[in-house]
């Protein structure tokens, strides 16, 4: 599907397996008994305070963000530890946002609106802003919660990457789990 100006837009220029996993995660989002997150991997990578906050993530974004981890470590397999905790983290700034399956689905088909990252906003809008802002929000949760402040640059450099090529490994084994 193009726009306007015939331009193909983003959401429909992922990959397949991009949808394939998308709907897996909503899939395990609807019904978290599905998911079975490997929190001892977890455990045996993250500092004490980093493992309490990976533990108050829902148990499918934890097997997601396991996923990720282990993509990393499977793709670039002497990864400094703090790149692999910051995969297990990636998605921390999601806390305090709506797990409703309808509005996480909603959230990613709709275009990027610019939401200020604050106040926090609630329901639908909610979601949307933290699916904009939640690598920033994880940043300040790490932080907060006494983590490495470098995990925290890389989580809150994920989706950017830019020139970060730990941050840039971090988004594309996101896009691939």
């Amino acid at each position: 599907m193009h726009d306007r100006n015939g331009r193909l837009l983003a959401s429909m220029a992922k990959r397949p397996s991009w949808y394939l996993n998308a709907a897996r995660r909503t899939l395990l989002t609807a019904i978290p008994q599905l998911a079975k997150p490997d929190d001892r991997y977890a455990a045996g990578h993250l500092s004490p305070a980093e493992f309490e906050l990976f533990c108050r993530l829902g148990s499918a974004e934890r097997e997601h963000a396991v996923a990720v981890a282990r993509k990393v470590q499977r793709l670039k397999p002497a990864v400094r530890s703090e790149v692999l905790r910051a995969a297990l983290l990636h998605d921390v700034g999601k806390l305090g946002s709506s797990s409703n399956v309808v509005f996480r689905v909603v959230a990613h088909l709709l275009p990027n609106g610019a939401l200020p990252p604050e106040p926090r906003l609630t329901g639908l809008a909610g979601t949307r802003q933290a699916a904009q802002h939640h690598a920033d929000y994880g940043r300040g949760l790490i932080l907060a919660a006494g983590g490495d402040p470098e995990v925290a640059r890389l989580v809150s450099a994920h989706h950017d990457g830019g020139s970060d090529e730990e941050a840039r490994l971090i988004r594309e084994c996101d896009e691939l789990t």
